[in-house]
């Protein structure tokens, strides 16, 4: 099974930036062309200039509409709310959605902070993977937005299942020292994995990968930012290029994330 396991949509059809097309059936034709099997809705509870808040309920909607086709995440702002936990607890009970979204540089906080841990608590004691996002944004304090402070939210949470979104963007090598540190980290390739192609920095980023092995590395594409269907197939393409076995290729495009999903991804 191929799992695109970084995907956005919106209500809104411009509610991911203007230059992009964020709606359910845009997403769908892409899959649709790549053969990629499913795809990982990761909701933001945020609004900032080029991306529009996506609330959990229109998550479940898409996930309810075609149940074979996504996987929703819920997204909390842990300081909107006088107990996060327990909102997150109510929204994955109402909407069974299967894991934990945080966006530090739209959110505003650091991973660090811990007034995160009871959220990130109540994600493990459920069983779900928290996705944490690790690109950085001018408008949130850097030091708010580096890979460490995900290592410091392990430390206090080592029962968690952190997958690291874009592997830590810039600071990529930061990520592969926190994957190293932290058995129940996971690296998610989005949006990385094709900047650094090309680049002086490929031959680096591809032994992140290498290095902490294709069980804890997992595919995505940041759909619609970089549309699933080319996403997909320039990222077989680097693979390919670097030599990666087919039996990492299948862990990397699937079996990797169904191995911390609840169920494996089902019901």
């Amino acid at each position: 099974m191929i799992i695109d396991a970084h995907a956005h949509v919106n209500p809104d059809p411009l509610g991911c930036g203007d230059d992009h097309d964020a709606t359910v059936a845009f997403l769908l034709k892409n899959l649709d062309a790549a053969r990629i099997d499913k795809a990982v809705l990761l909701p933001v509870a945020a609004d900032v200039p080029y991306v529009k808040r996506t609330d959990n309920r229109f998550i479940a909607e898409c996930c309810r509409d075609y149940p074979d086709r996504f996987i929703g995440f819920a997204s909390v702002n842990p300081f909107e709310h006088s107990d996060a936990a327990a909102h997150f607890e109510e929204e994955v009970g109402k909407y069974g959605l299967k894991g934990l979204k945080l966006v530090p540089r739209f959110q505003g906080f650091s991973a660090a902070d811990p007034r995160i841990a009871p959220l990130v608590e109540k994600a493990a004691e459920l069983g779900l993977p928290v996705a944490i996002d690790c690109m950085l944004w001018k408008s949130t304090p850097l030091k708010d937005q580096l890979p460490f402070n995900i290592d410091v939210l392990c430390k206090r949470v080592p029962e968690a299942k952190v997958i690291m979104c874009h592997a830590g963007g810039f600071r990529f090598l930061d990520a592969l020292a926190v994957a190293v540190a932290n058995d129940n980290v996971y690296l998610d390739t989005s949006v990385s994995l094709r900047f650094f192609d090309g680049t002086p920095f490929e031959d680096q980023f591809i032994f992140v990968l290498k290095q902490i092995g294709a069980h804890r590395v997992i595919y995505g594409s940041d759909h619609p930012q970089t549309p699933a269907k080319t996403c997909f197939e320039e990222s077989k393409a680097i693979l390919a290029k670097h030599e990666f076995s087919e039996e990492d290729t299948r862990k990397i495009f699937g079996e990797t994330l169904l191995s911390i999903l609840p169920g494996g991804g089902t019901g």
